[in-house]
C-alpha cells in the first residue's frame, strides 16, 4: 500500500476517535491480514492446479481401465473357448479308446479263428 493511503487512514482514524498508535497498529493489522489473503489465494491456485492434474489423470486412468477391459473380456472368451475344445478333445480321445478297443477284439477273434481253421485244416490233411 502506498504512503498516501496512511494520511486517509489517518483521516479515517480522527473521524473515529483513534490515535496515531492505533491507526498504526490497525494499519500493519491490515497488511498483515492481506499479505496472509495474497498466501492463501496463492496455494488455492496452485491447488487448484494440482485437481486440474488429478482430473486429468482420472481420464487417462478411466480410458485404461475401458481398453483394458475389451482385452480382459476378450481373454475370458478365449479361455472358455479353450475349455470347451479341450473338453471336446477328451471326449473324441475317449471314443478313439473305445474304438480301437473294439477294433482290437475283432481282430483277435479273427486271428484265433483263422488259427483255429489252420490247425483243423492241417489236422484234417
Amino acid at each position: 500500500q502506498s504512503s498516501g493511503s496512511s494520511g486517509i487512514n489517518a483521516e479515517y482514524g480522527d473521524d473515529l476517535g483513534l490515535t496515531a498508535e492505533e491507526v498504526q497498529q490497525l494499519e500493519l493489522e491490515n497488511n498483515d491480514l492481506y499479505a496472509e489473503l495474497t498466501a492463501t489465494h496463492a496455494e488455492v491456485q496452485s491447488i487448484e492446479g494440482t485437481v486440474v492434474e488429478i482430473s486429468r489423470l482420472q481420464e487417462i486412468f478411466t480410458e485404461k481401465v475401458l481398453s483394458q477391459s475389451d482385452q480382459i473380456f476378450q481373454i475370458h472368451r478365449t479361455a472358455v473357448e479353450t475349455t470347451e475344445n479341450t473338453r471336446s478333445g477328451n471326449e473324441e480321445l475317449r471314443e478313439a479308446i473305445k474304438s480301437a478297443a473294439g477294433f482290437r477284439v475283432w481282430l483277435l477273434f479273427i486271428f484265433i479263428m483263422a488259427s483255429c481253421c489252420l490247425l483243423f485244416l492241417d489236422w484234417y490233411h
